[in-house]
């Protein structure tokens, strides 16, 4: 029988990437555009630190529930019908926004958050079933552009829209855009049939992701992203930094939205290229080391509006190299057909999720003790020696190709129970 994905056109790595979209949209909107919004609002900075970490959660703890696109319906089916709800009850956050529903608010915001998380993974088990290992790094690279450049440009429309419309009208355009944003998926081939019943969800579910994962390529990965080689944390921080470096607020607004977007969606299409070049293993590595030394230089630098601006368009496009190895290596890791591809692919994206996550803590307590220098240096230092370390720990494995792209048939089959 002729394969599944070789049955079917498969679309321009562009439209691939494209499939990211509405997770950029929802997530730059929760990052940038709702912190806006909320002090605009008249909500203190500490409540809308609480709403942003409860919004946010779900990146972290959906792996728990990412079984769920992996059985029962195609992931198609889970696509579309998780991105319509992620268009309802964004629409709704926006639409009832007020210092008085504030915890309405938050709840809707945290349903949209974590079914386009879902939606996010059932988009990428799908593409694993199609995506050929020769384009995963382009198609890494401009999933990488689309989920930046979106999330940039959906926060910047918001921040726009508001200063001219009720809040009601940019709470449709907003829904209605989520859902246009999900159209491009009409061009991808259709879904294969999953193997597991809904009666699997959870047990055999995790059965085939445990048998995956004790791979030695796939226990590999999963240290490259629990450890903080590449998880360029420093982004979430430069947009407070801007009074250390003598910067006025209108560059700092500039540089850490448009410009940094720009520069990290540079650098995601170069990294991209490369990741189907060269090991997607060492690219990231590399990456992780290059932002390391950026950190350095920035604490050393002296402390300016232009070395401020340079050191953002810098680290990003840093980071957007890192960012599509890291699209490029999952895809690869998790193989072409997967029954259970969308669950590995939130545990991959868990585990450098909470290296961000301490990362970032690690970094403000550098700032905390030791000023803006404290921040760069622990920031450096980390990434560079995680990175150095795992280069050699690599090399002294002797692995001399790439991670194997197709996971064994005999790992991943799941017998009844």
């Amino acid at each position: 029988m002729e394969d599944f994905a070789e049955s079917r056109p498969i679309p321009p790595d562009f439209v691939i990437g494209m499939g990211t979209l509405t997770f950029g949209f929802v997530v730059g909107f929760s990052m940038t555009a709702m912190p806006f919004l909320l002090s605009k609002a008249g909500v203190s900075v500490d409540q809308i630190a609480a709403v942003s970490a409860t919004a946010m959660s779900p990146t972290f703890f959906s792996f728990l529930l990412t079984p769920i696109v992996d059985v029962g319906f195609t992931r198609r089916f889970y696509a579309f019908a998780l991105a319509i709800a992620t268009a309802v009850s964004l629409g709704a956050a926006l639409y009832l926004l007020s210092p008085a529903r504030l915890p309405l608010f938050t709840a809707l915001l945290f349903f949209a958050t974590l079914c386009v998380v879902l939606q996010n993974n059932a988009v990428g088990g799908w593409s694993t079933e199609f995506v050929p290992d020769e384009r995963r790094g382009k198609v890494g690279g401009w999933q990488t552009a689309a989920n930046l450049g979106g999330g940039a440009a959906g926060s910047m429309l918001v921040m726009s829209l508001v200063r001219s419309m009720a809040i009601q009208t940019v709470a449709i355009l907003m829904a209605v855009l989520v859902l246009v944003s999900s159209l491009v998926l009409l061009w991808f081939p259709r879904p294969q049939m999953p193997t597991l019943k809904l009666t699997e969800i959870f047990g055999g579910t995790f059965r085939s992701v445990v048998r995956t994962s004790r791979q030695p390529n796939v226990l590999t990965g999963f240290l490259l992203f629990l450890l903080p080689a590449a998880s360029v944390a420093a982004t979430n921080l430069f947009a407070g930094l801007g009074k250390d470096f003598a910067a006025h607020p209108d560059r700092v607004i500039w540089a850490t939205g448009a410009g940094a977007a720009l520069s990290s969606a540079i650098g995601a299409l170069l990294g991209g290229y490369l990741a189907d070049r060269v090991d997607r293993k060492i690219l990231y590595l590399s990456g992780g080391a290059l932002a390391g030394l950026c950190s350095i230089c920035l604490a050393w630098l002296p402390h300016t509006e232009t070395v401020f601006i340079a050191g953002v368009m810098t680290y990003n496009g840093i980071a957007g190299i890192c960012y599509a190895a890291f699209s490029a290596l999952i895809l690869e890791l998790a193989g072409i057909g997967n029954p259970t591809a969308a669950t590995q692919l939130g545990l991959f994206a868990a585990a450098t999720n909470g290296a961000i996550v301490y990362m970032t803590w690690a970094d403000g307590q550098g700032y905390r003790l030791f000023g803006i220098r404290g921040l760069f240096l622990v920031d450096g230092f980390a990434g560079l020696l995680a990175s150095a370390g795992l280069l050699i720990f690599l090399r002294r494995r002797a692995l001399k190709k790439a991670i194997e792209p197709d996971v064994p048939a005999e790992l991943i089959e799941i017998k009844p129970a």
